[in-house]
């Protein structure tokens, strides 16, 4: 009988998708809306200070501790200009116990680079410095590097990762400089991002890697399920996390607001559904990342607005996970399934290889 209807339930999605991209889907008794929006600007609301300790955690077995939430620069450029709101939000989160700053320059034509040197300059020897690196304008990977420990004012970079993901591409020989600078103390740790599962195969098995970022949120999550029923075989997905951990690899996670384009969509969606009142979709989002069996080592959320500093660090010293915000994630799963990859830019439509066919809630029992 439960498979029957799952079944069912299967083939209403299918037909249904298309009319629903452009209605809103239509569950049960009210019509849900979601589409695609980006935040508005909120450099002027404010949330209470939190109080409390940040919880710490190694990165693998690196040896290097950071803060089980890390400050995540990736950047939109209307929000660049806002200087002053950016280094105030580095300072306040620092002195909320986060230690991490993961800083992206090139990508999304942002040049963080050098503002995020200037605004960590007074604890720059004590902060952990994660980038992403990609020579452009022109340069070598060693051009590109000089500049990079330069523009933060240090001789070393705690956590370095590349996009490279197979032998096959042209920037695969750059792993090698890579743990060349990490033998010389330039470099600490080296690690690789991935969008699928594939990604590290080869990396992974070629390389000492030290650390893997990947998707991880109560959305985009293959925690759930070890059997996909429309594909009729196990996923690899499950088995990932245990290889890390055996090698003593980090286990970094990203995205834990199942990123820019999800995020302010989501948040309107769960105002929708929460019967409450009280729920807070960001800090539910990030406990339920707290909460799970993944345990990672540190998770990489981005914040535009001085009030997601505060928002985000509280959901770390309050961690417990609500009632009321367990019930809201499982409505918001299968309310967002069918439209919202609709919603994701060609290059985050990788996220919807991490959403499960089908949902058991055990993980918001």
């Amino acid at each position: 009988m439960k498979g029957s209807t799952f079944m069912k339930r299967r083939d209403f999605i299918a037909k249904g998708t298309a009319g629903a991209v452009g209605a809103g889907f239509v569950g049960g008794c009210s019509s849900i809306k979601i589409k695609r929006e980006l935040s508005p600007h909120a450099f002027d609301k404010k949330v209470p200070k939190p109080a409390g300790t940040m919880p710490m955690d190694e990165i693998g077995t690196t040896g290097i501790k950071v803060s089980k939430f890390g400050f995540g620069s990736h950047m939109r450029k209307d929000i660049v200009p806002f200087e002053k709101d950016r280094e105030w939000m580095i300072r306040e989160a620092w002195d909320l116990g986060v230690n991490l700053f993961d800083v992206y320059d090139h990508e999304q034509t942002c040049y963080q680079y050098e503002p995020m040197g200037r605004h960590l300059k007074p604890m720059i020897n004590d902060a952990v410095i994660s980038i992403s690196i990609l020579p452009w304008d022109g340069r070598t990977l060693e051009q590109q590097f000089e500049r990079d420990l330069k523009l933060f004012g240090r001789d070393y970079i705690d956590m370095v990762r590349i996009h490279s993901y197979n032998s096959k591409q042209d920037n695969w020989s750059q792993w090698e400089q890579l743990f060349k600078w990490k033998e010389q103390g330039k470099i600490r740790a080296v690690g690789i991002p991935i969008h699928r599962i594939e990604d590290v195969e080869e990396p992974l098995a070629a390389y000492p890697l030290d650390y893997v970022i990947f998707p991880f949120n109560f959305y985009h999550n293959w925690t759930w399920a070890s059997y996909e029923m429309e594909q009729g075989k196990f996923r690899k997905y499950d088995s990932l996390v245990p290889r890390l951990r055996e090698k003593g690899v980090g286990v970094v996670t990203m995205k834990p607001f199942a990123g820019d384009n999800l995020a302010t969509p989501f948040r309107n969606l769960a105002a929708d559904l929460d019967d409450s009142g009280e729920v807070n979709i960001a800090k539910a989002s990030l406990r339920y990342v707290i909460n799970s069996d993944m345990n990672a080592d540190t998770t990489l959320g981005g914040m535009y607005y001085p009030y997601h500093v505060h928002e985000n660090v509280d959901a770390y010293f309050n961690p417990a996970l609500s009632t009321e915000e367990k019930d809201v994630m499982k409505k918001m799963r299968r309310k967002a399934k069918v439209v919202a990859h609709n919603h994701l830019k060609p290059h985050y439509r990788f996220l919807e290889d991490w959403t499960p066919g089908t949902w058991d809630d055990t993980d918001l029992a």
